[in-house]
């Protein structure tokens, strides 16, 4: 009995082993970790230079801010000094600089260059004087008399020159040059025009090259002369004009055009006593021409020619910078 039961079970034991078992599979693998991709640091590169001008000590200048390539966002670009900050004369550099989220930066620089534009304090000015205020040249006659053939060069003047180069280096104003002259006439018969027109047009500035026809009669012609000119002056600064008084031309060498060079240096001598006398600004035309005569003067000896007018008008225009320009 006991041995018909151990048989039983020992049958049911093997009925439970009736196959081999199937291994159990390994875990998948993790996933690969992302691929972070970093970009390249941020780059900027800044505007061309700026140029502006100015009458004052500053100006204003705006620009647009430089945008910034790569970088990882946020990416900011601040510069300094800021657009629309007042800029002083000179040149000043403006610093860019981009920064990303990662704290990497670059930079870049440009100019900003501010000029003063030249000003000058007086703009009206009046020219008086006789036909060299005209602007008069002379030309041989082919078929005399007379011996020379005169002619008015309005457009080559001095006044008409001075004006044009005032205007040239102060653009931003408006300048004024009056042409008063007066051709054939003598100083001392020019006192009554010179107090009419002074009066009706005031000027800031009064140009005074007078008394060349006096001298036709030689030395004797100097002293009334310079009395004459100093009546000018004397009226031009009584209604607040600044004078500008001008020697008088020397003639061509070696050649006699009936008024000595001595005759005109004695002349200039006493308008230059007279100049500082009267706080006048001395504009040495003489000097101006002394180096080449024959270059600057017309065919009869006495008028300037055209570069001659040039040259005057320069001899004024460096007396009124040196006087009147804003430093």
């Amino acid at each position: 009995m006991r041995l018909a039961i151990l048989v039983l079970a020992l049958a049911a034991a093997g009925a439970c082993k009736s196959g081999p078992t199937t291994p159990t599979p390994p875990p998948p693998p993790p996933p690969p970790p992302p691929v972070v991709v970093v970009p390249d640091p941020p780059t900027v590169a800044c505007p061309s230079p700026i140029s502006r001008t100015t009458t004052g000590t500053g100006v204003a200048v705006t620009y647009t801010t430089p945008e910034a390539e790569g970088g990882k966002d946020p990416v900011s670009v601040a510069c300094a000094p800021p657009s629309g900050s007042t800029f002083p004369i000179g040149s000043t550099q403006v610093s860019c600089t981009a920064s990303d989220a990662l704290n990497r930066s670059s930079s870049c620089v440009f100019a900003v260059s501010v000029s003063r534009l030249a000003t000058i304090t007086k703009t009206k000015f009046l020219a008086f004087g006789d036909s060299v205020t005209v602007g008069v040249v002379a030309t041989d006659n082919p078929s005399p008399p007379p011996p020379y053939i005169l002619r008015d060069v309005p457009n080559e003047s001095y006044p008409t020159v001075l004006r044009q180069m005032l205007a040239s280096r102060y653009a931003s104003q408006t300048i004024t040059v009056l042409n008063e002259g007066k051709g054939g006439e003598k100083a001392v018969d020019a006192l009554g025009r010179a107090f009419v027109v002074f009066n009706a047009n005031r000027p800031e500035a009064a140009l005074i090259l007078h008394g060349y026809n006096d001298l036709g009669a030689g030395e004797a012609g100097i002293d009334p002369a310079i009395a004459a000119v100093n009546d000018m002056v004397k009226d031009a600064r009584f209604r607040g004009a600044r004078v500008f008084l001008g020697t008088l031309t020397p003639p061509p060498l070696n050649v006699n055009r009936g008024i000595s060079n001595t005759t005109i240096v004695r002349f200039n001598d006493k308008l230059r006593v007279m100049a500082k006398g009267e706080n006048a600004v001395l504009v040495d035309v003489y000097q101006a021409f002394a180096g080449d005569p024959n270059r600057y003067v017309s065919d009869d000896g006495r008028h300037p020619n055209v570069a001659g007018y040039r040259k005057i008008a320069e001899a004024f225009f460096a007396a009124i910078q040196a006087e009147f320009e804003v430093r």
